[in-house]
């Protein structure tokens, strides 16, 4: 590592990804509600923000030397809960409305897909990647779970001034909440940052694309319920040492 992991670290990488992006969309002049309506929406108000903002991460995490510890973890959770990632697994890519997708222009889906790719990759890489091995510099990886999901699920607080109203946000915050911890349980249960950069993906294509489709829903209370009860029952698993030679690999959860 060119650069020693440190909580300020963490909380200003969080702190910048949000004012960046916030900017970026606003600057758009695409409202939050509006992003994927038209295919110039999406692009405008999707792809090219997440673009931008995704490069900048690239060169941040090469020019502080954290790839190694962003993408792997050295220690996976062993055990049951290997369940959750399989579980989310199922019901994102069950979630897609399949049938609903030819109603759809072939232009906004692919932007849609590019735009929902990119969220992916970028806020797997801040907030189960940087912000991660920021937050294992001192704590304990009980503490490294609900923080890093609180940084998160607050990321989508900005979606208020981006046009989204006021009880539709506060409802996001609590929901991704609950989504951060299962994408972050699949890094620890798998050991690799892939495997949530692309349940992420799939998420969020589903969520743009899903409409009036009853069963996205549903199948979102499932994946819900199964995180809640990793979380409950499967902390003394999940909280264990990740890495070795930090503060935080080395306390107990």
């Amino acid at each position: 590592m060119r650069v020693q992991p440190s909580l300020k670290i963490g909380v200003a990488l969080a702190v910048g990804y949000m004012a960046l992006f916030g900017m970026l969309v606003k600057m758009s002049g695409v409202g939050y509600d509006d992003l994927t309506s038209t295919a110039d929406n999406a692009l405008k108000g999707l792809v090219i923000p997440m673009a931008i903002v995704t490069v900048v991460l690239l060169v941040v995490t090469s020019i502080l030397g954290w790839w190694k510890p962003v993408v792997r973890d050295q220690k996976r959770a062993k055990g049951w809960v290997i369940v959750v990632p399989i579980v989310m697994a199922f019901t994102v890519f069950a979630g897609v409305n399949y049938s609903g997708l030819s109603e759809f222009d072939s232009k906004l889906l692919l932007w849609i897909g590019i735009g929902a790719a990119l969220v992916g990759l970028s806020e797997e890489l801040m907030y189960r990647g940087l912000i991660i091995v920021s937050f294992r510099s001192t704590m304990k990886e009980s503490h490294v779970w609900l923080w890093s999901s609180v940084a998160f699920a607050l990321l989508h607080s900005i979606n208020v001034l981006l046009g989204q109203g006021g009880i539709a946000t506060v409802q996001q915050v609590v929901v991704t909440f609950v989504i951060g911890s299962g994408l972050y349980i699949a890094r620890r249960t798998t050991g690799l940052i892939v495997v949530p950069m692309v349940l992420h993906l799939v998420w969020d294509y589903s969520s743009f694309t899903a409409g009036d489709y009853v069963l996205s829903g549903l199948l979102s209370y499932v994946a819900f319920g199964t995180v809640l009860v990793a979380l409950v029952f499967g902390h003394k698993l999940l909280f264990a040492p990740a890495d070795a030679g930090t503060v935080a690999g080395n306390a107990t959860a």
